[in-house]
Order: structure tokens, then C-alpha cells, then sequence
């Protein structure tokens, strides 16, 4: 049946304009909500993305910069402090008889060329030549005679009272006493020369050690409640012929009193310390005294007559006098002690200065009985000893010690060859020459003394060599940290890595001792009779002998006994006790072995066109100006139209 319905009639055309409209916005809210989720995920992604960025640079661009810049300030910093050290240093790298001027043209030529360590030394067979002759390289060492007869400026020599061990300084340093028939090498001169450098600087800081205690400061001298001197500068009391000066160990009062035409040197010597002090050789002390301020002034020899002097608190007893301090000793003027106008101005004498002048017995740094170089300590001693540092700059050392191409035929250049020393050794503390115990010191041909330590560094850079050494020495145990702080302070830069002691049981050689109770035990202390002490006929101080020494071995009595003396009160000795003696025991019971191991830095020297922080600044080049070629003259040219 056919409907007559308008919607069924117009159905299409109804629906094809409805159904396009609701397609299209359905289809735009499904695209507003699936495009807000997708904005949504976009965002996340990237804010993910840039956190992650930030992880994988966590420093930023200002701490890189201020990294580079502190990396800059250190560079500069290394710089800095190589250019001290070579400063401190760069005295101390001469060569031999430059400190005598004239002795050798060869090395004086040498050393104004400011050569580099391992540089390559013109001339060898000139140089080889200086280094043979006796006044020139082992000189450096000692110039005494070989009965020790001359004047002595070497650097053992100048180590004078203290002793070697046996004696004789050729067995304690290092040094080559047989060059042989071949042309030393560039190599083998250096480290020549680096032995002499080392050995040099700490022996000098040793002799300091003496020097220091040798010395009196002038202090402030005061009598009975009054100040007689006063050495500050704007002091209002200045005294010039009564003054008062102090040591580590003495103080001394000294005035000069007039005798008619001439003046005498008189005063006091006080032992300051808490234990007895011997006054020296021949019971005599002597003092160096300068009687004028100039710098020129020679002293004059000052001697004091004595034994020993007690330490603080000891007390004597003096005839009309009652008990005094025995540690106070008037000095009993002699004829030496007189200044006479004809040879004097006495009217510009003034006590200018004091130096006590050792001698065995008094020296602080008794002996050397070793000084080692490249010598390792317990915790070190499993590192690897080093060359030189190889290069290519100048023909420098290499690390292979191969044949040194300019050398002539069957020489070996530079470092070649096994080992030829042992690994040194130091003495235990029985003393050197204990079987098992060799030590790389002494003299020795050239192979032995170089080629057998060329591995002598621990650490090696362009800018330092560090080695290891030792040394040995037999010192007054009141004066080891002196020891210490001299190799510390030396300009070495002395990096003290173990240090042992031990008490010294051994015998010093030229104490002057003689036989005054058991045959070879002990000294008279006194110029006629009376009680001695003996200890004995062993060095050891534990091994003592009552006076007299007969009966078991026992504890010494402390100190000799001070009773009435022959010379009479005022002579110079301590008491006016019976004269007592001193035994070699005593002498030595205060000493101690001191080994000290450390390491020294050699710095290179210090170029400042090649220091690592100096910046490189490039040549300015004057800007080229090209030729100027000349221009042809215009021309008109006509055309026709």
C-alpha cells in the first residue's frame, strides 16, 4: 500500500543534509578531546626531555669556567713555587773549584753557560782532564795532605772537629777516585756532580748544627739590681767594655779593665745547663773574641783554664767564702788576656762578638760514620729506584742507558753495564762494618761509584728528581733536633721519612784520654795527685767500675767528688775540689746513634720561556704590506655614436 507520508517521501533528501552535520560534529569533539590528551602527552614528553638534559650535564657552563679558571691559578701556582725552589736551589749546582776563582777556566766557562742537568757538556776531553787533577775535583772534597797537614776548604775539611767514621772521610762519601783511561761521558759528569751537590749541602747543613751552639747572642747584662749593658737599640745603657753573652750551653760575663797603659780581659763562664760540661782538650776552652764591630776585624784567641763545670744547683765550698755556686768559674786572667797600648787603640776596643771554638770533646755532631745516597728506608723499601728522566731536547740521559753514539769504540756511554754496588745498606747499631751490612760510600773507579747508581731516584719529572737518602752521625742527644731542623731547613727541601737512635756504646778516637787509675781508662782532671775515677776498661757507660777501678761492676757515683784543691781557690778549675777525672764512659754517655732517612728534590732549572704556566704568546709579526703595483695611466677613449 503506498504511503503518502511527506517524511517517507523526502527521507533522502532530509537525511543527506541532517546526517553530514552530525558527522562532522561528532567528528570534531572526537578530535577536540583526543588532540587535548595528545597536547597533554606532547607537554609531558617534553618536559621529560628536559629534565633528562639536565642529567646529563650536571655542571654548568659558570662551574666549567670556574673550574677552567682555578685550573689556570694552580698551573700558574706549580710555576710559581718551581721558580722559588730552583731559586733557593740554583746556588748550590757549581762546579768544582768555582768557589776558588783562577783554579779551572774549563769549568769556570762551564758554569757561565747556565747549562740544564743532562745537557750536553762541550769538550768532554777538556772536561775529563779538569776532573783528574787533584785541585779541581777532589778538592770539592778535602785539599789537606794526606798526613792532614795544609789548609783545609773542602767540604769535609770544613766539618772540622767532627770526625768520620775511621777517620778518614774517603770511606764515609761518595766521590771517584779513579777516572781510568776513557773519556767520561755528558752523563757520567752530571752525576758526578749531583754526588758532590748532595753530599755538599748536607754536610753543610751538619757544620750549621755546630756553628749554632757555637755561638754567643749579647743579651742583657745586670749586676746587683742595675743594668750595666743592654744590647737593644734604643736602650739608654750601652756599654762597650762590659757585656754579657749568652750560648746554648755558657754564659759569659766579660769586662775589660784597665791595667795601667794596657787593659785586661777578664769575667765569668757559667754552665747554664742541668748537667756537667767539659770545658775541652787539654782542659782548656777557647773562645774566639772580636773587640771591634767592623766587619773586617779579626778575633783574638781567648782561653779559659778548667776541667768541667757542673750543671745548675751544684754546690762547693770555698775557703772564706762558704758554699757557693759550682757552676760559676771566675776566669783567672793570663798574659794572653792583657792588651797593651802599642799594639792596641785601646780607646776603640769595644766586645763586639763570641764564638766558642770546638774541639773533639766539645763538637755537638761528634762523628759521621755514614752518609748514603739513594738510600730507601723500611716503608719504602720495596719501591722501584729510577733513571734519570729520558728526553729528546739536548741528548739528554735515556731510560734504556744504551751505547752513547758519540762515545768511542769498547766505551760504554752514558749509564750502560749491570749494577755494580749493591742495594746500600746502613750500618746497624753496633756501627759500620757489621759483616752483611756493605754501604755504596767511599771512593771507587768510575764504573762503580756512577755507572753502578744510576738508579737513584724515586720519583722523576721535568721539573724535580727526588731522591732517597741516609746518614749516620754520633751527637750529643741534647743537640738530635738540631740535627733534624738543619736537614729540614736545607735548601735540599730534605723530607725527613724515618729516624732511629740508639745509645752510642762505641769510642771516639782524640779525646786526649790517658791513664790515670786502670790503665787506658779515665784522665787526670787536676796537675797533681789525688783520687781518680775509672770506669773500667770498657767504653760502654753501663760497665762502670767503682773509684779506684777494682771490685764488681756496679752504678758509677754521680758525678766527680769535689773537694779541696791544689791549685788553690781562682784557677780556673770548677772547685776547689781534689782533682777528679773524666772517662772516655763519660765523655761518651750523653752521645747517641742518630740514623735519619729522607728524601731530597733536586729541582730542574727553571726556564721561563719553558715553564709549564707561562703562557705562550706568539711572535708579533709586523703586518706585510703587499707591493704596490703601479696603475697604468687612464686613457679616453672615444666612440662614435
Amino acid at each position: 500500500m503506498k504511503s503518502n507520508s511527506a517524511f517517507k517521501k523526502y527521507h533522502f533528501w532530509l537525511l543527506l543534509g541532517f546526517v553530514p552535520l552530525f558527522t562532522l560534529t561528532a567528528a570534531f569533539m572526537v578530535n577536540s578531546k583526543v588532540g587535548g590528551q595528545i597536547a597533554k602527552r606532547q607537554k609531558e614528553i617534553e618536559t621529560a626531555s628536559k629534565e633528562i638534559a639536565t642529567k646529563t650535564n650536571p655542571k654548568p657552563r659558570a662551574l666549567l669556567d670556574e673550574l677552567d679558571r682555578v685550573a689556570t691559578q694552580v698551573g700558574k701556582q706549580q710555576g710559581k713555587l718551581h721558580e722559588n725552589n730552583w731559586g733557593g736551589q740554583k746556588k748550590l749546582y757549581t762546579w768544582p773549584g768555582s768557589s776558588r776563582p783562577g783554579i779551572s777556566r774549563v769549568f769556570a766557562e762551564l758554569e757561565q753557560k747556565n747549562l740544564r742537568f743532562g745537557d750536553t757538556i762541550p769538550d768532554p776531553t777538556a772536561v775529563f782532564s779538569e776532573f783528574q787533577r787533584v785541585e779541581t775535583y777532589q778538592h770539592e772534597y778535602s785539599s789537606l795532605k794526606k798526613d792532614g797537614t795544609g789548609i783545609g776548604t773542602g767540604m769535609a775539611d770544613r766539618m772540622a772537629p767532627t770526625q768520620f767514621a775511621n777517620n778518614d772521610w774517603r770511606t764515609v762519601l761518595r766521590y771517584v777516585n779513579d777516572f781510568g783511561q776513557v773519556v767520561t761521558t755528558k752523563d757520567q759528569v752530571w752525576l758526578i756532580l749531583e754526588d758532590m751537590w748532595i753530599q755538599r749541602s748536607l754536610l753543610d747543613g751538619l757544620s750549621l748544627v755546630n756553628t749554632d751552639v757555637a755561638t754567643f747572642e749579647r743579651v742583657k747584662y745586670e749586676k746587683n739590681g742595675s743594668v750595666i749593658d743592654d744590647p737593644a737599640p734604643k736602650a739608654v745603657t750601652q756599654n762597650k767594655t762590659k757585656r754579657l753573652f749568652r750560648s746554648r750551653t755558657w754564659e759569659l760575663a766579660l769586662e775589660l779593665v784597665p791595667e795601667g797603659a794596657s787593659q785586661r780581659l777578664s769575667g765569668t763562664l757559667t754552665n747554664i745547663t742541668d748537667r756537667l760540661q767539659l770545658m775541652g782538650n787539654g782542659n782548656v776552652m777557647t773562645l774566639n773574641v772580636w773587640l771591634s764591630p767592623d766587619k773586617g776585624a779579626q778575633p783574638i784567641p781567648f782561653k779559659i783554664g778548667g776541667e768541667y763545670l757542673p750543671g745548675r744547683g751544684s754546690k762547693k765550698t770555698i775557703k772564706d767564702k762558704g758554699e757557693v755556686d759550682a757552676n760559676v768559674l771566675d776566669i783567672v786572667p793570663t798574659d794572653d788576656h792583657v792588651l797593651s797600648s802599642a799594639t792596641t787603640d785601646l780607646s776603640k776596643l769595644e766586645i763586639a762578638r763570641v764564638e766558642q771554638v770546638f774541639d773533639v770533646r766539645t763538637v755537638p755532631v761528634k762523628r759521621i760514620d755514614a752518609l748514603v745516597l739513594g738510600k730507601l728506608d723500611g716503608r719504602s723499601a720495596a719501591q722501584t729506584m729510577r733513571p734519570p728522566l729520558s728526553t729528546t731536547e739536548g741528548g739528554l740521559f735515556t731510560d734504556s742507558f744504551v751505547k752513547d753514539p758519540t762515545a768511542p769504540d769498547g766505551v760504554d756511554g752514558g749509564m750502560g753495564g749491570p749494577s755494580v754496588i749493591p742495594t746500600p745498606m746502613f750500618p746497624p747499631p753496633g756501627g759500620p762494618g757489621t759483616p752483611g751490612t756493605p754501604l755504596a760510600s767511599g771512593g771507587g773507579d768510575l764504573l762503580t761509584i756512577i755507572d753502578g747508581n744510576k738508579k737513584r731516584y724515586l720519583a722523576v719529572t721535568p721539573q724535580v728528581r727526588r731522591m732517597p737518602v741516609g746518614l749516620v752521625v754520633v751527637v750529643d742527644q741534647a743537640y738530635m733536633q738540631d740535627v733534624l731542623l738543619s736537614l729540614s731547613n736545607s735548601p735540599l727541601r730534605f723530607q725527613i721519612t724515618q729516624v732511629t737512635w740508639t745509645r752510642f756504646r762505641g769510642a771516639l778516637g782524640g779525646l786526649g784520654t790517658g791513664s790515670a787509675g786502670v790503665p787506658g781508662d779515665g784522665i787526670s782532671l787536676g796537675r797533681g795527685g789525688g783520687m781518680v775515677i775509672g770506669f773500667g776498661g770498657s767504653a760502654d757507660p753501663d760497665e762502670r767500675r767503682p773509684p779506684g777501678g777494682r771490685g764488681p761492676i756496679g752504678p758509677s757515683p754521680i758525678g766527680p767528688p769535689i773537694g779541696p784543691s791544689p791549685m788553690g781557690p781562682g784557677t780556673g778549675s770548677p772547685g776547689t775540689g781534689s782533682p777528679a777525672a773524666v772517662s772516655d764512659s763519660q765523655i761518651t754517655s750523653g752521645l747517641v746513634e742518630l740514623s735519619v732517612y729522607g728524601i731530597v728534590s733536586l729541582y730542574e732549572k727553571y726556564d721561563v720561556a719553558k715553564a709549564p704556566d707561562a703562557p705562550v704568546t706568539p711572535p708579533v709579526t709586523p703586518p706585510v704590506t703587499p707591493p704596490v703595483t703601479p696603475m697604468p695611466p687612464k686613457q679616453r677613449r672615444r666612440f662614435r655614436v
